[in-house]
């Protein structure tokens, strides 16, 4: 990330100023891939491939950030909650439980009247920033896949059983996206820390130093640190709080392997950049 950011030269770096152009720069990459990802002559696969590499760009700010922040200040870890609406709110829960999870934050969620769901969002700001450009995005694509896949259903599914599947399956591939993305940005961001620490250390032995006078915290372990501090904030503001893990049986599966097609075609923030909004419906 440090390509990123150009200090001028003569004038101490602020660190505060540094982090801002930088996420600035960031914004304006992803924008840019997003709007290639929007653009209607893009095929499937040039749409996948811009979203992916947005999802690894959001990563790889997130890690450089968490490489650069003390991440013992309880100022950085936010908390943001917004209501799912029905219908599905039940299953929409565990898209954004998807996303969050791919993103370094926690969700936790409330049910209101209604069938109703209230989600809460711990993390970073930009962290959580990102998991609600995603949910809205992807909810808004969801829910434009679903309508035209109901109607080419089987006629002997009921549409509700079979947008049940077709949800699970949508929310099953999202996920296997997301976390792909995020494996391949931290193993590249791991690969240029390793590369720097070899640069510093042959510098380091050059000028007479040891090298352990350059070693730096590794990305693994930093990220272990970060989610440890979201995790600790996490259990303060949801004291009691426990993970339930929860299979969904299935009606039908006619739905799921369409839904998990749809699921491989969406691009991964299409709400950030457009301005569509559909609702589900059974």
């Amino acid at each position: 990330m440090g390509s990123m950011v150009h200090d001028i030269p003569g004038r101490a770096a602020d660190p505060a100023e540094t982090i801002e152009r930088a996420k600035d720069e960031v914004a304006a990459k992803v924008r840019k891939l997003l709007v290639q990802a929007e653009d209607p002559a893009a095929t499937p696969e040039e749409a996948h491939s811009f979203t992916m590499k947005a999802q690894q760009l959001m990563t790889k700010y997130s890690i450089s950030l968490a490489m650069v922040t003390d991440a013992t200040r309880i100022d950085q870890v936010i908390q943001r909650g917004w209501t799912v609406q029905n219908p599905y709110a039940g299953h929409r829960v565990s898209l954004i439980n998807a996303i969050a999870r791919a993103n370094d934050c926690r969700a936790i969620y409330d049910n209101l009247p209604g069938g109703r769901k209230r989600i809460d969002v711990v993390g970073y700001p930009g962290d959580v920033e990102w998991v609600h450009t995603l949910t809205t995005s992807l909810e808004s694509q969801l829910a434009g896949a679903l309508a035209t896949a109901l109607a080419n259903k089987p006629p002997d599914v009921h549409g509700r059983t079979y947008s049940v599947g077709f949800i699970r399956g949508f929310i099953t591939e999202v996920s296997h996206r997301l976390q792909r993305a995020r494996r391949e940005a931290v193993e590249a961001a791991e690969a240029a820390r390793e590369a720097e620490r070899r640069v510093a250390e042959r510098l380091a032995v050059e000028a007479g130093l040891a090298p352990a006078a350059v070693a730096t915290p590794s990305v693994a372990v930093v990220l272990v640190e970060k989610k440890n501090r979201v995790d600790a904030e996490f259990h303060v503001r949801h004291p009691g709080s426990r993970t339930v893990y929860s299979s969904v049986r299935l009606g039908s599966w006619s739905g799921f392997a369409p839904g998990r097609a749809a699921g491989s075609r969406a691009s991964l923030a299409r709400g950030s950049v457009g301005d569509s909004h559909r609702s589900l419906s059974a």
